[in-house]
């Protein structure tokens, strides 16, 4: 289960970005925290990629235009069902 450094604090969640981190999708291996947005890159304008949001128990399949900062809350990027070539968490 990855930690949630914002669960207690909605203010934070608002306020700038100060990390990003490469993601490496997996199946099995959830991200070290809960994300506070995502950034996605692929060769075509919107991609597939699969996440576990937080506090979820059933991962969605989310298209996502490529360059853009999403604000969301993930705990998981699937390899399966994601076809984004760069995937950045920003917390």
């Amino acid at each position: 289960m990855p930690t949630n450094n914002f669960s207690q604090n909605g203010n934070a969640t608002r306020a700038p970005y100060t990390r990003a981190v490469a993601v490496t999708p997996s199946d099995t291996v959830d991200l070290t925290e809960v994300s506070r947005g995502l950034n996605v890159h692929s060769a075509l304008a919107s991609c597939p990629v699969k996440v576990m949001m937080q506090g979820d128990t059933v991962a969605v399949i989310l298209q996502l235009q490529t360059g853009f900062i999403y604000p969301l809350r993930v705990s998981r990027v699937y390899a399966t069902g994601t076809t984004a070539t760069t995937v950045v968490a920003l917390y």
